[in-house]
């Protein structure tokens, strides 16, 4: 192994160290709780090595308020249109910070856990979903028997973005299609099913 190869082996190391305490103090203590020196403390590491890796504790949390608020920037009054605009914003969201939404959503399962769940850590996350709901509710206005609820709807929706966007980031090879195309099309796929179903009743 290389002298390149072994910093590099070192480094992942160390962030995997930064992760895991992250994590247990998370579900432990919460996010008040959750300080670089602390982190540092936990893994016996000086805080400036800490910071080499996350800038701080509120990287993580800033990720999903940024995912919000470039959310929150669509205004279209159509519902439909509202949720292909919901689609194009998350994906450029995940391009323009790979790295904290790597941190979020794939680094680890617990700590994403942690990151929507604690009650200190702001509500972000929940408040993005809520956008999304409230599409599909007003898409389905219009339908008598929805095959779905409104949260089921976005809940796959925000699967289908996080796999297109999971998949560009850890293994483009997999994606030999753009990946807003795609998003687009699974955005018509689930709204024109939903908008016809209501013409119909």
């Amino acid at each position: 192994m290389s002298a390149v190869d072994r910093r590099a082996k070192r480094k992942q190391l160390l962030r995997q160290r930064i992760l895991d305490a992250s994590r247990d103090i998370l579900l432990s203590q919460g996010f008040a709780a959750l300080t670089m020196r602390r982190v540092a403390e936990a893994i016996d590491y000086a805080p400036a090595s800490i910071y080499l890796h996350f800038q701080s504790r509120e990287q993580i949390f800033a990720g999903l308020k940024r995912l919000y608020e470039h959310l929150q920037k669509v205004s279209a009054k159509d519902p439909a249109a509202r949720l292909s605009g919901y689609a194009h914003a998350y994906l450029e969201y995940a391009q323009s910070d790979p790295e904290t939404y790597r941190l979020i959503f794939l680094a680890d399962p617990q700590l994403s856990k942690a990151v929507f769940t604690q009650q200190d850590s702001g509500d972000a996350g929940a408040a993005a979903l809520a956008l999304i709901v409230t599409a599909f509710t007003e898409l389905q206005a219009g339908s008598k028997k929805p095959d779905a609820k409104p949260l089921e709807l976005a809940e796959l929706f925000w699967a289908g973005l996080h796999g297109l966007a999971s998949l560009r980031l850890t293994c483009s090879q997999a994606l030999t299609s753009d990946e807003f195309r795609l998003a687009r099309l699974l955005t018509a796929a689930m709204t024109d099913k939903i908008s016809c179903k209501g013409k119909a009743g």
